[in-house]
């Protein structure tokens, strides 16, 4: 059972109409019966350092120009060079290049259509569930803190994490996770309280406010950053230490300025002061001098338009859930929970640059009962109809006339369960690769194969958005945001992989990666390389 730690307690959320508020008693918490084992001097350690919504031109790019000289000096660099750092410029995010899916990826080293986190929100046939560890359609910010407070997106998990994998490798390794939203086997798993939680998740949910919101988002970081260095000076550090920030991402999807100027301010004003009193707290601990660091994120950020527009949300006749009730099927409200009976036989979910639609299969669903979604939906019956309401939407504005020319793909799964292209009137074609996308087919085939590929649904919408040179032409999933990711295009995908070691030089920690990862690394490389790094 899991148990609250010596300066922690129990987490509640109450919601009323627009408002938010959590009620934490602490913010510490024991996930282990058993007592930790801190790291020993002659053991590999390794700081992990998980920043959300960075890119990996944006970061080393400020890193080479030496505006971000306290990460730099955690990465043994000054100056802008950096002889004890690997910088990986070829990691690549999976699809969907969005929050949970990536970070589910990066700490289990399985990809999406294994480990079953296919997106922010998607859903789960074999148990007719709605999953949204980050929703995007549902009003539902109670399954956020419960990833923190009842281990909500552990449990959506079909694989073991980095954590457990690195326990079974070593029974004596410890463990600490700060914030970060997978933490099964860790030890330890420290968090905000209930006030930065509440004001930061308040104004990342209001797109209507037009307030600058670095102060909001800064707030979580710091206290996070500041209840780390208060458990160093409390204990002894463990062999493994994440903390995750996700305040440049949050900045970036609700910031005026976009998603670059954004971001840059951010890591500036913000995360560096983070950075120095991280690497302060280590150093007082005696943890940094033969610690490995990884710096990785989860993916980049594309600049779209604040406007109802470009925005194909749910709530109006002409956003995407009026096309599938055009096409005469019943869409499951957008809610966490429906009533057993609910007779829905369609399911849409969002992503930013993504879409996922879910059809039963139709001859098993009646008026007064509800669908067998065990069952898959028969293709020519309940895919095609679905898929071609969608195709008359794009191309002829049929059903919800904003939505024409929003999309640049429609993909079906047919019945053996590989993805093809829709190009209308029935037919499919084999999907090409596209410009503007990075490795497209292969983190495609990530995302739909594997046991809970079915999780991505049976008709994949992706958006006229990361390839699309004029942000005028660019449409995304969710309500009104000024920047969105999810695409596979290169802003979205690219992220950084940094691995540093003050006795180590870059060549002979580029070595290390490569032989794990061969000469292009993703994000299911990164928890073998730590593996690697911790092995006995």
């Amino acid at each position: 059972m899991l148990g609250i730690g010596a300066i922690a307690g129990v987490a509640i959320l109450i919601i009323a109409p627009n408002a938010v508020e959590l009620l934490f008693t602490g913010d510490d918490r024991d996930l282990r019966d058993e007592r930790e084992t801190p790291a020993s001097p002659e053991e590999p350690t390794v700081l992990v350092l998980a920043i959300d919504g960075v890119d990996r031109k944006l970061l080393y790019d400020m890193l080479r120009n030496g505006e971000l000289p306290e990460l730099g000096a955690l990465l043994g660099g000054q100056g802008g060079k950096f002889p004890n750092a690997f910088f990986d410029e070829t990691a690549l995010a999976p699809m969907p290049t969005s929050t949970l899916a990536s970070w589910a990826t990066i700490f289990t080293g399985e990809p999406p259509g294994k480990h079953g986190v296919t997106g922010n929100e998607y859903f789960v046939r074999s148990e007719r569930r709605f999953a949204a560890p980050a929703p995007v359609s549902i009003d539902a910010p109670d399954l956020v803190l419960k990833t923190y407070t009842d281990d909500y997106a552990n449990k959506l998990l079909g694989v073991p994490t980095l954590y457990e994998k690195l326990r079974a490798q070593n029974g004596k390794l410890s463990a600490w996770v700060a914030m970060s939203q997978f933490f099964r086997g860790a030890d330890r798993l420290i968090i905000a309280d209930r006030t930065v939680l509440g004001d930061a998740f308040a104004a990342f949910l209001d797109d209507d406010d037009d307030a600058d919101d670095l102060e909001v988002y800064a707030d979580l970081d710091r206290k996070i950053v500041e209840n780390v260095a208060q458990a160093l000076e409390e204990s002894p550090a463990p062999h493994v230490l994440t903390v995750y920030l996700s305040g440049a991402d949050h900045f970036a999807h609700s910031s005026e300025e976009g998603p670059d100027p954004a971001r840059r301010r951010y890591l500036r004003e913000v995360f560096e002061p983070l950075m120095a009193k991280l690497r302060k707290a280590l150093v007082r601990r005696d943890a940094l001098a033969s610690r490995y660091v990884v710096v990785v994120s989860d993916h980049g950020h594309t600049a779209v338009h604040h406007d109802e527009k470009h925005a194909l949300a749910i709530d109006t006749e002409d956003d995407p859930p009026a096309v599938v009730r055009a096409a005469g099927f019943r869409l499951r409200p957008f809610k966490v929970d429906v009533p057993d009976d609910d007779a829905f036989d369609a399911v849409l979910a969002y992503g930013g640059a993504i879409a996922y639609v879910y059809v039963a299969d139709r001859s098993t669903c009646s008026a007064n009962a509800a669908c067998d979604w065990t069952k898959p939906p028969r293709f020519e019956a309940d895919v095609v109809p679905l898929a071609e309401s969608f195709h008359a939407a794009n191309t002829r504005g049929d059903h919800a006339p904003s939505m024409k020319g929003s999309l640049d793909l429609i993909l079906v799964r047919s019945a053996s369960g590989e993805l093809h292209e829709y190009v209308g009137g029935g037919r499919t074609r084999a999907i090409q690769p596209r410009t503007g996308y990075v490795a497209f087919l292969e983190r495609m085939r990530d995302l739909a194969g594997g046991d809970r590929g079915d999780h991505a649904g049976n008709i994949i919408l992706i958006a006229r958005n990361g390839a699309e040179p004029d942000i005028a032409n660019r449409y995304y999933f969710s309500k009104r945001y000024y920047s969105w990711h999810g695409s596979p295009g290169r802003a979205d995908s690219e992220i950084p992989f940094i691995l540093a070691h003050p006795r180590h030089s870059a060549d002979e920690l580029s070595r290390i990666v490569r032989r794990i990862a061969g000469d292009q690394t993703d994000a299911t490389d990164i928890t073998p390389v730590i593996m690697h790094l911790l092995a006995p």
